[in-house]
């Protein structure tokens, strides 16, 4: 196998093995919340804390990335989530379940991150932008199969066979990192920014943690107040310790490209809206249409197939139609597509509902790819680990704000405590799902509205 060969499939698996297991995982909540007798909020949790870890870890993995050699990350990357994928799925205590997701989040934060840097770092100019398209390709096939593999397994196996999904893909990352042979340019010897580091966890931590704290609690208290207080706290010393030291972990001068700071906010938004809304539609299938759980599998893979096929042509209307206008489509399609799940209710024909997905596989296959290359293309060598770090941690960020607020929202439209959902009728849940959705749309148009702004062409950011 030729090594830059090898580098496409390390990346690739990568990315595909972080997608499957959020989409795999996110099927499985409905088993997981009837077998622990949980709330949805609480549930959740499965999700959540994974993707705090590596919301949190995002930027100082970014800046790690570009000190050490990638080859050792991603071996370590795709080692530790083989070990704690394999343990998750043995595991019968949901805290212990827990606590394995929590490290698992940080090898999620290094396989996720170093992708697109070493697409924009080793790969030839021309090649780049079908090589994004490829790699979010890989994504969209683990969303796509994570759904209908993982129905299969929870109708088959339960609800923990979805945990070893990932395991041989994680074998087969390790067998594509020996054959990679990159040769990182010689530079100057930086020093690790460690306070940086620790403001910048500390920050993302205890911000995550005070959105989180309120769903378990029936009105805001004290502690929560105090969490909010150290975020913001913990903030200003980031900011301050970046501007006044020589190597930071995020260098704030990426933000004064127009380009990257809004791609930065539209990964964000669409991350939100996206993974939010894929949270609510297990519910909408399985709970509200009473369709088993390989039903539900199938029409949650429409979306990410249709990604599939779309990613590695995008190319081809970034090139005629432009970046800008492709950015633009894919926002107007997210759009269209939670208008039309607004419209869900009992008596919605399967037609529709595969309708709706394909819409939103549009958005995907048309946002994702040309997203990611305006926002790279404006940065300056030595800025690429920090800057795809950044984009990591809007889209990490976007993921745990959308199962978040998705949740909550659910679980106060049924005017009453989640753990009562299997109490409530059919009507209620149809009515606050449709709410839930009614909200994403409107969210989703913001999104459009911003991606107007978008410069056609790129300037590089300064270093």
């Amino acid at each position: 196998m030729k090594p830059e060969r090898a580098l496409r499939w390390a990346i690739n698996t990568a990315a595909l093995m972080v997608l499957l297991d959020l989409s795999a995982v996110n099927i499985a909540l409905p088993e997981m919340r009837a077998h622990f007798n949980f709330s949805v909020s609480y549930v959740s949790l499965v999700l959540m804390i994974s993707m705090l870890s590596a919301s949190s870890s995002a930027l100082i993995i970014g800046k790690i990335s570009q000190l050490v050699h990638p080859k050792k990350m991603l071996f370590i990357g795709f080692s530790v989530y083989a070990i704690t994928t394999f343990l998750s799925g043995v595991t019968t205590h949901f805290n212990t379940l827990l606590v394995l997701r929590f490290i698992q989040g940080f090898a999620e934060a290094a396989l996720y991150v170093i992708g697109p840097a070493l697409i924009k770092r080793y790969l030839k100019p021309e090649n780049q932008a079908k090589a994004y398209g490829k790699w979010m390709m890989s994504t969209g096939i683990g969303i796509s199969m994570g759904p209908l593999i993982g129905g299969y397994l929870i109708a088959n196996f339960g609800w923990s066979a979805v945990f070893f999904i990932n395991l041989p893909l994680a074998i087969a990352g390790l067998y594509f990192t020996f054959k990679m042979q990159v040769f990182p340019q010689k530079k100057q010897k930086e020093h690790f920014d460690i306070v940086g580091a620790i403001w910048s966890f500390s920050f993302l931590a205890s911000l995550i943690a005070a959105v989180n704290w309120g769903k378990f609690t029936a009105q805001n208290t004290f502690f929560e107040y105090v969490l909010y207080l150290f975020s913001v706290l913990f903030l200003g010393l980031f900011i301050h310790r970046e501007k006044n030291f020589s190597y930071p972990i995020l260098q704030l001068s990426v933000f004064r490209s127009r380009n990257f700071w809004l791609a930065s906010l539209g990964f964000f938004l669409f991350f939100v809206i996206n993974v939010g809304s894929r949270f609510i539609r297990p519910f909408y299938f399985e709970e509200g249409r009473g369709f088993p759980s390989e039903i539900s599998g199938w029409l949650m893979m429409v979306a990410p197939a249709v990604m599939v096929i779309l990613s590695p042509i995008t190319e081809i209307f970034q090139r005629y139609l432009g970046i800008k206008t492709t950015v633009l489509l894919g926002n107007l399609f997210l759009f269209v597509s939670m208008g039309m799940f607004s419209l869900w209710n009992q008596n919605s024909s399967i037609v529709f509902l595969i309708l709706s997905m394909l819409v939103l596989g549009v958005s995907m296959g048309l946002f994702y790819p040309a997203a990611t290359f305006i926002g790279m293309h404006s940065l300056s060598p030595s800025n690429y680990g920090m800057g795809s770090a950044a984009i990591s941690t809007s889209k990490s960020l976007g993921k745990l704000a959308g199962v978040l607020l998705f949740a909550f929202l659910f679980s106060f439209f049924l005017s009453d405590t989640d753990t009562l959902l299997h109490n409530k009728s059919f009507d209620a849940r149809m009515e606050a799902i449709q709410k839930v959705f009614l909200f994403a749309t409107a969210l989703s148009f913001i999104a459009l509205i911003f991606s107007l702004f978008f410069q056609s062409k790129t300037k590089t950011s300064q270093e």
